[in-house]
């Protein structure tokens, strides 16, 4: 995003103003060191209570605000990302596990691990949602011993046209970047009206207006999908939960409450820990990857991978303390991806869920829910 003046900020509370910086300046530092304690495999539910959560479709219990917000500056709309601030559809409730005393390691940095992908540039399109999709994905990719690096402007593509993110993209594989590397001027031939401004006075780009050329470049980007999202789990703002499935390589795709002001302040290699500000400063919403935590002279500080290029942060990079995460998340959610041969699942309600017996559960139930599990359905146990 852009540095604003403040007399036109004036976004509501949950839009996600988040182009990058419009200078791309010099790269961040490098001498902060990356420290990281083994990482630990993510213990599985109690049997009730996964099946308790992915049994159930996480639903919205806050009114959808429109997006943009009427009124807003066409600057602000310009770089505005709505897939960031609404609830994803079909998402499961993330099952907890019981954290025993102790046993959280000290510090976890995915990159100490190989597991965090490059950092990456949105540039002036309103495209966070999608870039911290492709950045879970490339995650994914090294879990699994691959060095892919998904293309953001085919998860772009794929959902900026549409009302619904996560929709859009459940059950898609998407392609490399070398297969589609990122473009914002093709960027913004699928972007929507709202982005404009940047769009044509940067491109002279109508959005929306794709061509025939770009049309097929994505026919050629959906026929070379390599990684594919099966499904979603929210969590919630426990930070305990959150780094535990850190601890296991996972990345977590999150959406923060956004105030320029702080979030701009790491921009030309200004620092690596992002500045607290109460939650009514908020202007917007902004997505990014949580990557890893560590403890800071103020306590638990949780690893940022953002979208903005290598001059914000530590070279793309930065911390949030634990107390914001609580207070500013808005969502959080584990990925399920697999390979693109594995094909989508079908909707919960086509699934063959096993029926349970009424209680009182004999034992043999609990310690063979494995047994029972359909075949079709990838396990988490």
């Amino acid at each position: 995003m852009h540095r604003l003046p403040r007399v036109a900020i004036v976004a509501p509370l949950f839009l996600c103003a988040c182009a990058s910086p419009s200078s791309p300046g010099p790269r961040g530092p490098v001498d902060e060191a990356i420290v990281s304690s083994p990482l630990v495999p993510l213990p599985p539910p109690s049997p009730w209570a996964f099946v308790a959560a992915t049994t159930r479709t996480v639903t919205s219990h806050l009114a959808e605000l429109p997006c943009p917000a009427p009124g807003l500056p066409p600057e602000l709309a310009s770089r505005v990302d709505c897939a960031a601030m609404k609830r994803f559809a079909e998402a499961t409730a993330y099952a907890q596990r019981e954290i025993a005393a102790g046993s959280l390691p000290p510090a976890v940095d995915l990159r100490a691990h190989g597991l965090s992908g490059p950092v990456k540039d949105q540039e002036q399109v309103g495209a966070c949602a999608g870039f911290a999709m492709s950045s879970v994905l490339d995650n994914a990719a090294r879990r699994a011993g691959r060095a892919d690096v998904v293309s953001p402007l085919h998860v772009f593509a794929t959902y900026a046209p549409t009302t619904d993110f996560s929709r859009s993209l459940k059950g898609r594989a998407f392609a490399v970047e070398q297969v589609w590397p990122w473009d914002s001027a093709r960027a913004c031939r699928f972007a929507q009206e709202y982005q404009g401004l940047s769009c044509r006075s940067l491109y002279g780009i109508t959005p929306g207006a794709a061509d025939p050329m770009t049309l097929s470049e994505r026919d050629r980007a959906d026929a070379s999908g390599r990684l594919r999202i099966l499904g979603y789990e929210e969590m919630t703002a426990d930070t305990d939960q959150i780094a535990l499935v850190l601890a296991s390589g996972e990345s977590i795709w999150v959406a923060f409450r956004f105030e320029d002001g702080a979030w701009n302040a790491l921009n030309q290699s200004g620092g690596s820990l992002l500045p607290w500000y109460p939650v009514e400063a908020a202007t917007s919403s902004h997505a990014v990857v949580l990557e890893g935590y560590r403890t800071g002279p103020g306590g638990r500080e949780f690893l940022m991978h953002n979208s903005w290029g290598r001059s914000w942060g530590h070279g793309g990079y930065a911390w949030i303390h634990d107390s914001m995460v609580r207070t500013h998340l808005d969502f959080a959610y584990r990925v399920t991806v697999a390979d693109a041969a594995v094909p989508a699942l079908p909707s919960p309600g086509a699934w063959p869920w096993p029926q349970f017996p009424a209680a009182p559960i004999p034992s043999a139930w609990t310690s063979g829910l494995e047994q029972l599990w359909p075949p079709s359905v990838p396990r988490p146990f």
